[in-house]
């Protein structure tokens, strides 16, 4: 039970952390906001609201293309910013084995360039990696072997 309490701490601590890191971002670029017929919004004074691009995980390549502008922007602004915040989401998804690593390796190049993407895209890989075995081999361990019994005793003999 302790390896599980320990586990959900874990995990609940590096979403916290990573929730900050997003809510706590320093202004962004701001566009007029539209409806869903491309129409411009005003308020009651007709004044054009305007509103923030939002970060979050690319689920396809438009969204991609669309974060790795936004990206830029805050590179270009605050760059210490965006490499550990690059870094902090890098690892959250390697660490808990969160599928969508590719779309950050294809960000780290947008973001970075080839060579240094590369490098960064590298290096959280093999990282997060290990904090993936490392949670597995702390936590799962005693779990996997009294779930699946018959199973683990097959790989040992092999």
């Amino acid at each position: 039970m302790r390896s599980i309490l320990g586990l959900v701490v874990l995990v609940v601590s590096a979403t916290l952390y990573l929730y900050l890191l997003t809510a706590f971002l320093p202004p962004g670029p701001r566009h007029e906001r539209r409806d869903e017929e491309g129409k411009t919004i005003a308020n009651e004074f007709g004044e054009v609201e305007m509103e923030e691009d939002r970060i979050h995980f690319p689920s396809d390549l438009e969204e991609l293309r669309d974060l790795a502008a936004l990206l830029n922007f805050y590179k270009n602004e605050h760059k210490a910013y965006v490499i550990l915040l690059f870094c902090s989401a890098y690892l959250y998804k390697q660490s808990f084995a969160i599928p969508g690593s590719s779309f950050l390796n294809m960000l780290a190049g947008a973001i970075f360039g080839t060579r240094d993407g590369l490098l960064i895209a590298c290096a959280m890989s093999t990282i997060g990696s290990t904090f993936c075995y490392l949670l597995s081999h702390n936590f799962g361990k005693k779990h996997v072997v009294r779930l699946f019994p018959d199973k683990v005793a097959m790989l040992q003999k092999l």
